[in-house]
Formats: C-alpha cells, structure tokens, sequence
C-alpha cells in the first residue's frame, strides 16, 4: 500500500430524475497495483474505489483550506465590457495544506472564489499602494 500523499478524490455518478451529479470519497491510499483506495462504508477497511458500481473516474484536487487570512483591505481589479475599471475587496487569502496563498472575493450570489481565474481580472492592489506610486520625471518635489 502506497500512501496518497497528493489529494486525490474518487468520483461516483448518480442520476435522479435525469439530473446526473456526482459525490466524492478521498483516496486514502494506492494498492501495489495503482487502484486508488477509499473507506468502505460497512467498516473503516480500505477498499477499492472502483468496487462500487456508479465509481466514474478519481480526479487530483486542491488540497484542503487550512487557515484563512482577512482580506485587509486588498482589492481585485477587473475590466468591464466598456473598457471601464471595477474592483471588489477581498474576503480573504486562503492558506491551503501545501503552503499555497490564494486570493479569496465573494461574487454577488454569495459565492467565495479566486478572483485571478476570471477573464477579466487585471491585477490584485493595496489601495494604500495607489498613494505611494512613483511620480513622473521632472514633477516639483514635495
């Protein structure tokens, strides 16, 4: 038995009134031949994950969220469909279980995501970093 020290999930396909949807158990271990092992649900033996029949695929995950860091203040920047500038704060940076920081806002509906993995973000900033950018050549000193 090998122990899966990357975060792995072994994904099952449900289908109810036509809606598919699928729920996830973690690996917890790889057996001498590769198969992804998960808890069984009778006891707390590893079993394969495949040994259930609406077993679909294991797919590599983020590893969990292990701390969360307020947002102090930091801003996300995106750029609207008229060329226009927007910014949101943020909510918080996420510290995840490999040491990963993540930038963490929160979307109209509620829903907390990164704000770099929308098509529109331009950057993260520090509003108190708009105040401290360099002046232009030949500008009269304070």
């Amino acid at each position: 038995m090998i122990p899966a020290n990357q975060p792995y999930e072994a994904r099952y396909k449900h289908e109810n009134d036509g809606r598919i949807h699928y729920t996830t158990k973690r690996v917890i271990a790889w057996d001498e031949d590769g198969h992804p092992l998960v808890i069984g649900r009778e006891s707390a033996s590893l079993i394969r994950a495949n040994g259930w029949s609406n077993f679909h695929d294991v797919v590599a995950v983020d590893p969990p969220v292990v701390a969360a860091l307020p947002g102090a203040g930091w801003r996300a920047e995106f750029r609207d469909d008229d060329g226009s500038l927007d910014s949101n704060p943020l909510t918080a940076w996420l510290v995840y279980a490999d040491g990963n920081i993540k930038p963490a806002d929160v979307d109209s509906s509620g829903h907390a995501d990164d704000p770099t993995t929308v098509s529109n973000f331009v950057r993260l900033y520090h509003p108190s970093e708009e105040d401290q950018k360099p002046k232009s050549a030949g500008a009269d000193p304070e």
